[in-house]
């Protein structure tokens, strides 16, 4: 028997036995204490008498438990897990525990605002944290009814699944908050809120009337911004009520924006849970910020139906989960908003994510048998959420749109408040396409790795001969020799009067090692040959010499946003593949950025421009590298339109990459005013502030004053990155020993491990190279795995990009952690990759 880290074997043997009815959680928040009330009655039948199980318990202590009015022993009790013995038939547990406040985010949180120092809770169930705050069996399949009862401060707002019943004032300091019970649900989306909320309510009328909801702290009730929040989640509501062919299945519909939270969104059952900075914003946001609002807006609601009303048996599915809401919620952006771009920016940011998880030397199948709650953790990656959206969307492809729509209904209309199976949606699909998608499934899903396809041309003076698509198979798992069957489009595109257009485009199906293309015989060059043109499928992409050459000077003149955003995403891997230079990659993108309207794009782009310059130039080039870089940075934000996106975007990446002394004076002089249009409101200034710090042009007493202007939860993160960032010796031995301490919240380490690695650092950073691999295993010991796992990925020396780091780490998966747990393996050998990567683009000047 284990606690946290239930095993599925485990799993599967509580689910053979027990069937759960119903839940009645009650919890008592006392403002100020570390701890809290917890009481849980839980209802389920066992079909075997005197059958021994346990329940999912974490708790500083278990006050009492009774089983059938009879007293369980709690002596043994080791923290996590209760023992259970001689079942009955049919059950009552209840479990009165003194259950712990969360600093992590995981369970049930608690945070206190600086601006007013009011407290706010919130809960996080997934992947099997509920047992954190109430009682239970934390497992997806063992789905139960759920009501909540809340006794709270008078002053506070409660939000959980269900509209409040009753509200009954205890006395002047208390109100007892009573909700009725949920349908069937499992217990990692029941959730709680709680604190002095500010909100903004409106309603969706469909098939039925749906009350909506805003809840933000009260010091950010200013910044909310109900009328886009609510027009994105009444189109929402109409898009998938159509498409899905079902009314939402519940009974209101809350967004909340929590504090310290380390997810982008969670999708509690009727009161999703969204990372406040990514939700409400204090500052002036590109549109891709909200865009990507929007779409965290849309994939939470979109499991609503795929994923809370039908819910995976176990974690082996989280990928269809995650994949599905990040499918679904890019179509309905398409569909049924203004974002009509928007897999565009799938392309350049979703899948670029996928693409580099799945190159590493930890790369898994999309399907892969979840042994436990530590593998489920691992495995929140690119893979099981852009990966699979890609690949589902490849699957509509293969089926056909109104296949697959139509098997999808049929699917959420069998397994309506059930737990299903991937098995269970491929049946439908099977029936409505006719279609057998067993070796679909297999060759997709079942096996890891990209494959790569490169156009195999042949051509007589201005002319195509033929033309053919090369599949290679992928480099991760080195033994891999899948090659697999793509639908995907091929278009020749021409560069006319400073645009390129496309000029034909043939569909068609791929398989093995050479698929020829006869449609393009006799064709006139194209100026670009692009594969996978309109990104149907998921592969690598390659160019001919004379599409490169063409993409080296005017990939910004491309008119469609998606086959820009491929090019760029094609020309990246090459770089990181080591088949183009740094400097081959420099000049395309200071080429093409000038020209580039997606705001997505221009923020990926910057940021590999950061990559480039500070990982993958050999170090001899880096400064000069980075310098004109910046430069080149610099020179479109002297042109872009004041007050606009882009003027915006390029004077963060401007203040990221500022190298020279003068470019350091212009970095200071933007700070000041110094560039009409360009508004220094809170996060900029921070954002200017900690890049001066960073340079040692900022001074301390300086930080210092910036905290005092804006002593706020979001001001005392950048305040700590920059203490995290101040170029001293004593600054990071400082930082460093926060970063290991139990005092500081997780939100604040993590952001002292962003300023504690600065690439124009390096001389400082050395010294911590041993000691990190040093703490490894201590860390994952001790800490949650949130903490550990923030630790290994922001403390790892990336930006001590030699071969001695490389050597430091290989050592250390060879000798110390060659028998650590295999999540915190996962995690070294990625970074380990990403070295051994960047090492390898070095060597090609």
């Amino acid at each position: 028997m284990s606690g946290l880290n239930v095993s599925r074997v485990e799993a599967e043997e509580r689910s053979m036995h027990l069937d759960v009815t119903s839940y009645n959680v009650s919890i008592k928040l006392v403002p100020g204490s570390e701890t809290f009330y917890s009481r849980t009655i839980v209802h389920f039948a066992c079909d075997t008498d005197g059958y021994q199980t346990f329940i999912n318990a974490v708790a500083r202590k278990i006050i009492s438990a009774t089983l059938n009015g009879k007293l369980v022993d709690i002596s043994a009790y080791d923290g996590e897990t209760l023992l259970l013995k001689d079942l009955a038939r049919k059950n009552e547990l209840v479990v009165e525990m003194d259950a712990i406040f969360s600093t992590s985010g995981e369970g049930l949180q608690r945070s206190v605002d600086p601006a007013d120092s009011e407290e706010y809770v919130y809960s996080q169930g997934a992947p099997a944290l509920t047992q954190h705050w109430y009682a239970c069996f934390d497992q997806p399949d063992l789905k139960a009814t759920f009501a909540l009862t809340v006794d709270a401060p008078s002053h506070w707002e409660v939000i959980a699944n269900t509209p409040v019943k009753t509200k009954t004032v205890i006395d002047e300091d208390s109100v007892l908050w009573v909700f009725p019970p949920t349908p069937r649900l499992s217990n990692y989306i029941t959730s709680v809120t709680a604190g002095p909320y500010h909100h903004v309510h409106d309603e969706y009328v469909g098939e039925k009337k749906i009350p909506l909801g805003i809840y933000v702290r009260k010091s950010l009730a200013q910044y909310v911004d109900a009328e886009n929040i609510f027009e994105i989640t009444k189109r929402g509501f109409a898009f998938f009520e159509r498409v899905f062919g079902l009314a939402y299945p519940f009974e209101k519909y809350d967004q909340i924006g929590v504090i310290d939270y380390n997810w982008g969104a969670m999708e509690n059952v009727g009161a999703v849970t969204f990372r406040e900075e990514s939700f409400i914003f204090h500052s002036k946001v590109t549109e891709r910020v909200i865009e990507r609002r929007a779409n965290t807006i849309l994939h939470e609601m979109a499991h609503m139906w795929f994923g809370n009303m039908v819910t995976m048996r176990w974690w082996d599915d989280l990928w269809l989960n995650e994949s599905f809401a990040d499918w679904a919620s890019h179509v309905a952006q398409v569909e049924a908003t203004k974002y009509t771009n928007a897999w565009t920016s799938f392309n350049s940011q979703r899948k670029n994510w996928a693409y580099r998880q799945d190159q590493m030397s930890s790369t898994h199948p999309i399907v892969v048998a979840m042994a436990d709650i530590e593998a489920v953790n691992a495995n929140f990656d690119g893979i099981t959420y852009s990966k699979g959206a890609s690949v589902i969307q490849q699957l509509v492809f293969h089926v056909g749109r109104e296949n697959f729509i139509k098997g999808l209904q049929q699917y959420f209309a069998k397994h309506a408040f059930k737990s299903a199976t991937l098995s269970d949606l491929l049946s439908e699909l099977e029936a409505t396409s006719g279609r057998n998608l067993k070796p679909w499934s297999a060759t997709w899903l079942e096996t890891a790795g990209v494959n790569t396809l490169r156009p195999a041309v042949e051509t007589n003076g201005d002319n195509y001969v033929s033309i053919g698509i090369i599949q290679e198979v992928p480099t991760m798992p080195i033994d891999s020799k899948e090659l697999r069957p793509h639908r995907l489009a091929i278009g020749l595109y021409d560069l006319h009067e400073g645009v390129i257009r496309r000029r034909k485009l043939v569909e068609l199906d791929v398989t093995g090692a050479m698929t020829d293309v006869p449609a393009f015989a006799g064709e006139k060059l194209a100026d670009i040959l692009l594969l996978n043109d309109r990104d149907m499928t998921y592969a690598k992409i390659r160019f001919d010499a004379r599409s490169l050459a063409t993409l080296k000077g005017h990939l910004g003149e491309i008119e469609d946003s998606l086959t820009r955003s491929l090019c760029w995403s094609a020309t990246w891997d090459m770089t990181r593949d080591a088949e183009i230079s740094a400097t081959d990659f420099a000049d395309i993108a200071l080429a093409g950025l000038p020209s580039e309207d997606q705001s997505t794009v221009i923020t990926i782009v910057a940021d590999q421009l950061s990559t480039l310059t500070d990982l993958y130039a050999h170090p001899s080039l880096r400064i000069a590298l980075r310098e004109r870089v910046a430069a080149g940075i610099d020179a479109m934000l002297t042109v872009a339109i004041p007050g606009g996106d882009d003027q915006l975007l390029f004077a963060r990446a401007f203040a990221t990459l500022a190298t020279s002394d003068d470019q350091s004076k212009r970095l200071r002089s933007l700070l000041d005013g110094g560039l009409p249009g360009l508004v220094i409101d809170t996060e900029l200034r921070w954002y200017l502030v900690n890049s001066l710090v960073e340079r040692g042009l900022f001074s301390r007493t300086e930080l210092d004053s910036e905290l005092e202007r804006d002593n706020t939860t979001s001001g005392q993160l950048a305040y700590s990155f920059g203490l995290a960032a101040i170029p001293t010796a004593e600054a990071k031995s400082a930082a460093w020993e926060q970063i290991i301490g139990d005092e500081l919240p997780n939100s604040k380490k993590v952001e002292m491990m962003h300023g504690f690695h600065r690439p124009l650092q390096r001389d400082f950073l050395e010294t911590y190279v041993d000691k990190y691999f040093d703490l490894l295993v201590k860390v994952w010991d001790e800490k949650s795995f949130q903490v550990a796992s923030d630790f290994v990925r922001g403390m790892f020396p990336i930006y001590i990009t030699t071969q001695s780091t490389l050597d430091k780490a290989n050592k250390w998966l060879e000798t110390t952690g060659s028998d650590a747990p295999a999540s915190l393996r996962r995690l070294v050998a990625e970074f380990r990759d990403n070295l051994a990567r960047a090492l390898k683009v070095q060597s090609v000047k």
